[in-house]
């Protein structure tokens, strides 16, 4: 959750105090934020290629518009999910 508010806001769709408010309340509830050491983004891609949201070879993930906003969308680059992964193992 924590990685799609991430990716959500560097592609504009939530603002920074919506990405913090989220990450905050995950933390509150005491769920990790931060991906464990062991996972690189070669790790976070092959287990994502395997994910039941994977249709016709196209990997959807489910990222935010805004707290309460989420969606199932393949509208990102693989520079975008990139970046978030190294961003939230770096948090």
């Amino acid at each position: 959750m924590c990685m799609a508010a991430v990716m959500s806001n560097q592609m504009g769709w939530m603002s920074d105090q919506e990405m913090q408010q989220t990450m905050k309340l995950i933390e509150q509830a005491k769920l990790p934020c931060k991906a464990p050491e062991s996972m690189t983004v070669e790790k976070f891609l092959d287990l994502m290629s395997v994910d039941k949201k994977v249709l016709d070879g196209v990997l959807r993930l489910v990222l935010m518009k805004g707290i309460g906003k989420s969606l199932v969308t393949s509208d990102y680059t693989p520079d975008d999910l990139n970046k978030a992964i190294k961003q939230s193992a770096a948090t």
